[in-house]
């Protein structure tokens, strides 16, 4: 992770209720210790002012409760009648993409479908067994 400057960033356009749209890019980083806790900066760039470092008990909280902090203002953002699109489209940006990848799936055994198996149930055949 560089000590200095952004290390990630995501780009997206706002479109305001009014039907304004507003290219905006969000930078985090750097991440840096101060004292005891960690702190990770947020830059706003082309919509609404950037909010305070973030701090965290570690590097990788302070990152998360910044990614958090985002993702809970494009979706207020949305809740007040906006809309979030990728860039050059008019297609809408599903904020769950912006903390989680669709790629990520829970490991384990699966089926040929993708799907984890049902569980199999115990509680009749278990009582009956007994008797």
């Amino acid at each position: 992770m560089p000590a200095h400057g952004s290390f990630a960033d995501r780009s997206v356009v706002l479109l305001k209720p009014s039907g304004e749209r507003v290219a905006f890019r969000v930078e985090f980083g750097p991440i840096r210790r101060e004292g005891r806790s960690f702190c990770c900066r947020v830059r706003f760039h082309g919509w609404a002012d950037s909010p305070p470092d973030i701090r965290g008990a570690d590097s990788l909280e302070a990152f998360l409760l910044a990614v958090g902090l985002v993702h809970g203002i494009l979706d207020d953002f949305v809740w007040r009648g906006g809309r979030v699109l990728w860039p050059g489209t008019n297609s809408d940006y599903d904020l769950v993409h912006f903390v989680s990848s669709p790629a990520w799936r829970r490991t384990g055994p699966a089926d040929s479908a993708g799907r984890r198996p049902p569980r199999r149930r115990r509680g009749r055949a278990r009582s009956e067994a007994i008797r």
